[in-house]
């Protein structure tokens, strides 16, 4: 009798704790993220809707793109993009965030186009990016800059707020709407790498690069001119004397036309 009753109170406690632990799973609510949770780099601060459309707008984000975001926190920059068609890939460290972004972007019926992973932003390959959008600290933006440099030229980088040490944005444009205190963003066009000697069929040009600004001589008949220009992607400019050179940069040559001085045609390879 002692033994049945033993029992039957381990089942009614075991009863008890089943229901219990129905109970508080049923409670359990979704993760919600709060402004200013700590992470990995950086705490989170959304960026306002307004100003992620003003990112994809500044960058002209089309179906052809590949976005990518770094520490993609709630993913609503690649969500964003997805619904104009765009494919994209955020990496977040926190695992909640990542979660939350999957779900969202099944809700927005994106998912298809949005890919979030858990994943350190410093260890991650963004070959595949023609576009970066971002909402990162200077110092964070610093530390990636050269993964950013080896984008292929022409790719473009859209910033919330933030810029990058010694590389001054091609555009600067403050969003409309309910932006707070986030509504200025920076674009940046990746250059093409041209610093160095190239050999042209009627001299040399050397070149000093920093980001899309370039400086340097063209030298030409025991003559050597000072020259100064900049770069937008693949495309360069820089005038010689009273000649303006353009062109465009593909690898270890570049060539276009010249108008003024000589005028006609130019090209350079690298040496």
């Amino acid at each position: 009798m002692k033994a049945l009753r033993r029992v039957l109170q381990s089942f009614v406690v075991l009863s008890f704790a089943v229901v219990a632990a129905a109970s508080l799973a049923q409670e359990k609510k979704p993760f919600e993220p709060v402004v200013g949770q700590s992470g990995k780099d950086v705490v989170w601060v959304p960026t306002p809707a307004a100003t992620v459309e003003k990112m994809l707008d500044l960058a002209k984000v089309t179906p052809q793109d590949f976005v990518m975001d770094l520490g993609s926190g709630d993913g609503r920059n690649i969500i964003a993009a997805a619904k104009r068609g765009a494919h994209g890939k955020g990496v977040e460290w926190n695992e909640n965030m990542v979660e939350l972004s999957q779900r969202l972007a099944r809700e927005a019926g994106v998912a298809d186009k949005a890919e979030f992973v858990q994943g350190d932003m410093y260890a991650a390959d963004i070959s595949k990016a023609n576009v970066m959008a971002m909402f990162l600290l200077t110092e964070n933006l610093d530390k990636l800059m050269p993964k950013f440099l080896d984008l292929k030229p022409g790719s473009r980088i859209v910033i919330n707020g933030f810029g990058i040490t010694g590389w001054t944005p091609d555009v600067t444009e403050r969003a409309n709407g309910d932006c707070g205190s986030w509504c200025t963003v920076h674009l940046f066009h990746v250059p093409a790498k041209v610093d160095g000697t190239w050999q042209m069929p009627g001299g040399q040009l050397t070149l000093k690069q920093s980001f899309q600004k370039v400086t340097g001589t063209l030298a030409t008949g025991g003559n050597s001119t000072p020259i100064e220009g900049s770069l937008k992607g693949d495309e360069i400019t820089f005038t010689a004397g009273n000649a303006t050179y353009t062109g465009r940069v593909n690898g270890t040559a570049m060539s276009g036309d010249v108008k003024g001085g000589p005028g006609g045609k130019w090209s350079a390879t690298k040496k």
